[in-house]
């Protein structure tokens, strides 16, 4: 047998004297905030990202520029004006304060090698100056044989000679000899000229009297005559025939 069943709708009307209801369908907005969180957490790390990643590249460019200026790899090439552009302002500032002070340090060197050549050729010229005047001295000075500074004369011979200095018994004082010999210069004068520290103390002639000719001139030193000495030998048109420094200590 077919099983039937009974369906029943009910409909419900609205009884008089009540308002309608209004049963058209609203919207209601739902913010779901763990998904905003989200999704501004993963901007906020891109943007750090771009940052990191444009400030290291643009430092990069700044330190492969200074590094090539300091080791002076092009010493004479000079940045792009669209390489300086591309950097931040910082950065531009950096390497324009190296290129002044490498232009600097440059200017002054060249400016101190070029003060440097006249002194140098100064010194040469007066160097070679006195080479010439020497030669010229040796070349006219031929009547001077010897000229020696000794603490004794034996049978007119100097016994042992005095170079540089001359050191002094506190006990007794010391004589020192200039002893000379000469050639061609007879019937002549010549003259013992003794200095300390420049000026003349003593100044002794001698007559030449014979075509070689030895003869000497002496001074006592005691304790009190320490310092610089020479003495100089003259003929009778005060020519400077020859010179010995010493220092009495």
């Amino acid at each position: 047998m077919t099983d039937k069943r009974n369906i029943v709708i009910q409909v419900k009307y609205p009884i008089s004297g009540q308002a309608t209801v209004d049963l058209a369908p609203k919207m209601i907005t739902e913010w779901n905030i763990k998904r905003i969180l989200l999704a501004a957490s993963v901007l906020v790390m891109i943007l750090i990202s771009l940052f990191y990643f444009i400030h290291s590249d643009t430092q990069d460019n700044a330190a492969v520029i200074v590094n090539a200026i300091e080791k002076q790899v092009a010493p004479q090439a000079e940045l792009k004006e669209v390489e300086i552009k591309n950097l931040d302002i910082s950065t531009q500032a950096i390497v324009e304060a190296n290129l002044l002070a490498k232009s600097r340090k440059e200017l002054n060197k060249n400016s101190k090698q070029t003060a440097a050549i006249p002194v140098k050729e100064v010194i040469k010229k007066q160097a070679s100056k006195k080479v010439i005047k020497e030669q010229e001295h040796l070349k006219v000075n031929t009547n001077e044989v010897r000229a020696v500074l000794t603490y004794k004369i034996n049978n007119k011979e100097p016994v042992g000679e005095i170079v540089r200095s001359v050191n002094l018994n506190n006990k007794k004082p010391t004589w020192i000899y200039y002893f000379t010999e000469l050639n061609a210069m007879k019937g002549s004068k010549v003259y013992h000229e003794w200095l300390k520290e420049g000026v003349v103390v003593t100044r002794r002639a001698l007559i030449i009297s014979g075509n070689r000719w030895r003869t000497s001139s002496r001074k006592l030193f005691s304790d009190a005559e320490k310092g610089n000495w020479s003495v100089r030998l003259f003929d009778k048109n005060d020519r400077l025939l020859n010179e010995k420094n010493f220092k009495i200590e």
